[in-house]
């Protein structure tokens, strides 16, 4: 399918997660990857979502959240200090959705399973550095040590990665 096809159906809005320029249940599904960790509201994000959301519809979540392990090492590629970094462990993002009004599909820590599939990536930046091409080339020279850091963290306990589905009831 062609763009030109597409743009009569996509709108980009400018906004912010915590008080959406949409109007009531105007959606179906909703979703977040990588934002909500610079986010200390998430409860109030989950609110807007449900607002949005017709009865029925689906808030599916990705995002790095807090580890048992202790603070996760600075920098991150959301935050180069603890300062704006906002993470939350997954009995809290259950207990905001549940507050917001959504019923939990599911929600999970996938952490372990990253670690043990990045640990050779993590094995070759830490040895190789970075290939030729690669997010870093548009991110800058911090690439690598927001990489490693992040690999590091999660294999360490430090982050946990959270993956979750709730829906609006119908």
């Amino acid at each position: 399918m062609s763009s030109t096809l597409l743009a009569d159906r996509v709108c980009i809005l400018h906004g912010s997660a915590l008080a959406l320029p949409l109007p009531d249940e105007s959606f179906d599904l909703a979703y977040s990857q990588a934002a909500l960790m610079n986010i200390s509201d998430k409860r109030n994000v989950f609110r807007e979502a449900f607002r949005v959301l017709r009865p029925g519809g689906s808030l599916a979540l990705s995002l790095a959240g807090a580890g048992l392990a202790g603070e996760p090492h600075y920098p991150l590629p959301w935050a180069p200090t603890a300062a704006i970094s906002f993470l939350v462990t997954p009995d809290d993002i259950r207990g905001d959705l549940l507050a917001a009004g959504f019923q939990i599909t599911f929600i999970r820590d996938t952490a372990d399973a990253l670690a043990a599939a990045l640990a050779p990536v993590l094995k070759q930046l830490e040895t190789e550095g970075l290939p030729p091409l690669g997010e870093h080339v548009v991110t800058g020279e911090n690439a690598k040590e927001w990489r490693i850091n992040a690999m590091r963290s999660t294999a360490e306990g430090r982050l946990s990665m959270i993956e979750a589905l709730a829906r609006k009831p119908a």
